[in-house]
């Protein structure tokens, strides 16, 4: 399986409820991913099996080559998938005003006492070197108004 040094197509919010499935079950065939997304989705089977075809294409899953059948697996790990997709995300916005989402998502998300714990020693180890204030990345050359 692919580690976290990978970059793939960005997927949308439909093909990561695929993805799910498949990372929690290791392997599944068509039939069985019909059957979990029809208890969660009322989408087709037409559109699932459009939604496989897609994540194949873009390297995410592959199949047993059976033509019946068929079982899918992951390429990619789903730890490397959420980094990568929160890699993408954070690089998308204003450098700015990344502290400014990760507080409201740390409000807003469970998380175990654990994920705490690391989440703080993360933090104490980077307020050593962290700058007064994250420079502007949206125009490059320029100050910005952020």
């Amino acid at each position: 399986m692919t580690n976290v040094d990978y970059k793939k197509e960005q997927i949308s919010s439909a093909e990561w409820q695929v993805m799910r499935i498949i990372w929690s079950l290791g392997q599944v065939t068509t039939t069985e991913l019909i059957s979990y997304l029809n208890k969660k989705e009322s989408w087709r089977p037409s559109t699932i099996k459009t939604l496989v075809m897609r994540l194949e294409r873009k390297g995410y899953l592959t199949d047993d080559g059976v033509s019946r059948g068929r079982k899918f697996k992951a390429l990619v790990s789903e730890d490397s998938a959420m980094l990568q997709a929160g890699q993408d995300l954070f690089a998308a916005m204003c450098a700015m005003k990344n502290g400014m989402v990760l507080t409201d998502l740390l409000q807003k998300v469970d998380l175990s006492k654990d994920d705490i714990d690391k989440m703080i020693a993360v933090l104490q180890k980077k307020i050593v070197d962290a700058p007064n204030m994250v420079a502007c990345n949206c125009l490059p050359g320029t100050k910005g108004n952020c």
